[in-house]
C-alpha cells in the first residue's frame, strides 16, 4: 500500500535550501568585488568618493588631476554634481576641511570651465569660399642623389617634460581685508542677506576660503565657492534683524563688525544702485563686502 503525500514536502525542501544557500553566500563565501569601477558605486559611497578628490585638489591644487578622478564617476554633470554636495555638505554641518574641500573644487571647477573657450560653429572646409575646387598639383621632382646636399643630422638630446605646476593653496590662509562695503536695498532679495566676494592679489575671486559670522551667542561658518555660478569667490549669509553680527574672512583676515539688517523704504536707492518699487513699504536690507587679498 502505497503512502500518499502531499507537495509540502517539496516546499520545505525548497526553504530548506533557500536559506542553506543564503546562509552559505552570506557567510561562508560572500561575493567579493574586485576592481569595481567608480561609476557602478552606491551614491553614497560616490559622494565619499568625490570627497576624497575634493580633499586631494585642497592638499595640491591640481584641478587637471581632480578632473580626471571626478570623470570616472561618469556624472552627466561634474560641475552640477559637485556644487550640490558642497551645499549639501554646508547644511549637513560635515567637517569643515570636506566642505571647504568640496567649495574650493566647486569654484575652481566653474572658473576653468569659464576659461574654456565654447566651440564654433563656423568649421574650417577644404572647400575654397567660391565654391570652385582646387586644381590638382603638380608632384614635387625628386632630386637626384648627386644633387641633394646632404647635412649630418644632430643627435637629440634627452628633453623632460616638466609636470604641470599645482596651483598654490596658500592664498586660502591669506590674509583678506575690506575694501568695499555697501548698503543693499533690493525687494527681490531676501530680506537681511549678507554678500561678500573674495578676492586674490591679482583680482581673482577665490573659492574655499572660510568666512566666520559671529554674534552674542553664537558663531556660523560658511565658504565661498557654494554658488559658483554666481563667482568662485562668492558667499552669502542670512542675519536676523535686530541682531548684530561680526565677520572674519580667511584664517588671518581682519575683523568687520557692526553687521545689522538696515530698514529700507520703498523707493529708496541704495548705495550699490537698485531702486526698489515705489511703495511705503519698508523692509531689511543687507550689505555686500568685497575683500581682497592683503
Amino acid at each position: 500500500m502505497k503512502e500518499k503525500r502531499g507537495p509540502w514536502y517539496l516546499f520545505t525542501g525548497l526553504a530548506i535550501g533557500l536559506v542553506a544557500g543564503i546562509l552559505y553566500s552570506w557567510l561562508v563565501a560572500p561575493v567579493q568585488f574586485m576592481d569595481t569601477e567608480p561609476a557602478s558605486l552606491h551614491p553614497d559611497f560616490r559622494a565619499e568618493y568625490r570627497a576624497l578628490i575634493a580633499q586631494a585638489y585642497l592638499a595640491d591644487g591640481d584641478l587637471g588631476r581632480a578632473q580626471m578622478r571626478l570623470a570616472l564617476l561618469q556624472d552627466e554633470n561634474p560641475a552640477a554634481a559637485l556644487e550640490a554636495q558642497s551645499k549639501q555638505a554646508q547644511e549637513a554641518d560635515r567637517p569643515d576641511r570636506e566642505i571647504q574641500a568640496l567649495a574650493a573644487l566647486s569654484g575652481g571647477l566653474a572658473q576653468y570651465q569659464s576659461l574654456v573657450p565654447a566651440p564654433s560653429s563656423q568649421q574650417l572646409s577644404s572647400t575654397p569660399a567660391g565654391g570652385e575646387t582646387p586644381q590638382e598639383l603638380a608632384p614635387t621632382p625628386t632630386p637626384q642623389q648627386d644633387q641633394m646636399i646632404l647635412t649630418p643630422t644632430p643627435t637629440p638630446l634627452a628633453t623632460f617634460t616638466p609636470r604641470p605646476t599645482a596651483t598654490p593653496r596658500a592664498v586660502l590662509k591669506a590674509s583678506f581685508v575690506l575694501s568695499d562695503r555697501q548698503e543693499v536695498c533690493d525687494p527681490e532679495l531676501p530680506e537681511g542677506l549678507l554678500q561678500i566676494e573674495v578676492l586674490d592679489s591679482a583680482g581673482k575671486p577665490v573659492a574655499g576660503v572660510r568666512a566666520v559670522m559671529t554674534w552674542d551667542g553664537g558663531q556660523n561658518a560658511f565658504y565661498t565657492g557654494l554658488n559658483p555660478r554666481i563667482s568662485p569667490g562668492y558667499a552669502d549669509f542670512q542675519m536676523e534683524p535686530g541682531r548684530v553680527y561680526s565677520l572674519k574672512v580667511g584664517e588671518a583676515g581682519e575683523m568687520v563688525a557692526d553687521l545689522t539688517p538696515q530698514k529700507c523704504q520703498g523707493g529708496s536707492t541704495s548705495a550699490g544702485g537698485e531702486t526698489p518699487p515705489a511703495s511705503g513699504a519698508s523692509y531689511w536690507g543687507g550689505w555686500r563686502l568685497r575683500f581682497v587679498q592683503k
